[in-house]
């Protein structure tokens, strides 16, 4: 549960409804909270796959929407954990029906209320030496800056619906992530620099050091030889048997 967490949030800024070719982004990431990944950070987005590696946690994303599957690469612990987009959904069915009684309080305590967004434009930025759109969301106790490059686009078709989907998650969190892609697939062109607050005592910027538009090598999307392979989505069917 916390590794689907942790994807979904490391994700959250990435969301465009457009289509153009590869895309590769070399990013910063520097911050705090129970989330945070500091260190380098590399996002390969094609329109059939994306993979985010995380230097500074030691592990990486895979995603093949083309074979509805997930990869999260765990290299301290030489482990790759495998999710189907079914087995997730599955789950995140199951959890949200055990938090359906959850007190509305006690929700809008550690979320804030979700069911309203502010959009704001605070003009133009600079980063990498490309003119950006600076614009900030505010959604619940989440706050999050973004500055958007317009000139380029995201490689995945209905990226937004397609991380929606992929990173669900129960309850109230659920609700404001679903609520942030819809917002940035508003949004033309992609964040090169990004700063998010108030979401569980996170204050984390991650901004981009260089940016590819060219063809991603294959080998970029080739899991790593020698690691176990575990069934995560058996796993959480099982731990979720296990709690009623």
């Amino acid at each position: 549960m916390r590794t689907l967490l942790a994807l979904a949030f490391g994700m959250v800024l990435y969301s465009a409804n457009l289509f153009a070719g590869d895309l590769t982004i070399t990013s910063q990431v520097t911050g705090k909270g129970a989330l945070a990944k500091d260190g380098a950070q590399v996002q390969y987005l094609s329109a059939t796959r994306m993979r985010v590696n995380h230097a500074g946690a030691k592990s990486d994303s895979l995603v093949d929407y083309g074979h509805e599957v997930l990869y999260s690469i765990d290299h301290a612990k030489k482990v790759i954990t495998k999710f189907t987009f079914k087995d997730m959904q599955e789950t995140m069915q199951a959890l949200e029906d055990q938090m359906a009684g959850m007190p509305e309080m006690v929700t809008k305590m550690m979320f804030g209320d979700v069911s309203e967004v502010k959009v704001e434009q605070l003009g133009a930025d600079t980063v990498l030496g490309r003119p950006c759109k600076k614009v900030r969301i505010t959604l619940g106790k989440m706050v999050e800056e973004l500055s958007i490059d317009p000139s380029l686009q995201f490689p995945i078709k209905d990226y937004a619906k397609s991380m929606a989907m992929l990173n669900r998650v129960p309850g109230p969190m659920g609700t404001l992530f679903k609520r942030v892609y819809q917002e940035t697939a508003k949004l033309k062109g992609v964040p090169l620099k990004t700063h998010i607050t108030g979401l569980m005592g996170t204050d984390v910027t991650t901004e981009a050091t260089a940016v590819s538009t060219a063809t991603i090598p294959e080998s970029a999307w080739t899991l790593p030889s020698g690691y176990t392979m575990k069934d995560g989505g058996k796993e959480m069917k099982e731990s979720m048997r296990g709690k009623r």
